[in-house]
């Protein structure tokens, strides 16, 4: 069995192909995703509406931002300029901007990396970032100076949904670090043993090394090109 993590909120992608495919998916959502909403939104987003003229490169690190920011463009419709740059992390993230009207690149290493490179390589300026509070910081570490960030959204994980994850062998979706993070800690540890955790990139793997020294369990954690 195949076990799907992600957020509810983002999951679309992956339900629509497990029911396509006939693929037998459990839906086990770790954590659900909270918006910034009300008065401190309303302050953030007035910043940016002031200040966006300021910058070259509009980077959205996940799907959760892309949701976020396409709506936040189009409610103000114009403050974008067709010298300004928009990058995407992914194709997952890429199609929620294109969905909204809003084209844009994409390196060819699908990573905040991939992105530092081609940035520092072709598109020189100052970067606003739409990112989530649990950002790896790869980004702002890069641009430093460079960079301003619009932190849109945290995510709240849920004890709770372990009690869905089986006792028998499964294979496990894991997007980002946080969520590996939170099953390793909860989860039995017996529990964790028979199961194989299938990454979405090579840097979370580096991460999940940092914190499991079990080789068994290391040696059933693989990384997934397409995830």
């Amino acid at each position: 069995m195949i076990i799907n993590t992600r957020p509810e909120e983002v999951s679309k992608k992956i339900i629509e192909l497990c029911e396509q495919e006939k693929i037998e998916c459990r839906h086990v959502h770790m954590s659900r995703i909270e918006f910034l909403s009300g008065t401190k939104k309303q302050q953030i987003c007035q910043e940016v509406i002031t200040n966006i003229h300021r910058f070259s490169n509009i980077i959205f690190t996940s799907q959760a931002s892309a949701k976020f920011g396409s709506e936040f463009f189009n409610t103000n419709p114009g403050i974008l300029n067709s010298k300004q740059n928009i990058f995407s992390v992914g194709d997952a993230t890429k199609k929620i901007l294109i969905d909204n009207g809003f084209r844009s690149i994409t390196p060819s290493n699908k990573s905040s990396q991939g992105i530092i490179e081609l940035i520092k390589e072709r598109f020189p300026g100052k970067n606003l970032i739409f990112c989530g509070e649990n950002s790896n910081m790869n980004l702002q570490n890069a641009f430093k100076e460079n960079m301003n960030e619009l932190v849109c959204y945290k995510l709240i994980f849920d004890k709770n949904q372990l009690e869905d994850v089986p006792k028998s062998s499964a294979v496990l979706l894991i997007y980002n670090f946080l969520t590996f993070e939170f099953i390793y800690k909860n989860l039995e540890k017996n529990l964790i043993k028979n199961k194989t955790f299938v990454l979405a990139s090579e840097r979370i793997k580096s991460e999940v090394s940092k914190i499991v020294e079990d080789t068994e369990i290391l040696n059933k954690i693989y990384v997934s090109k397409s995830y």
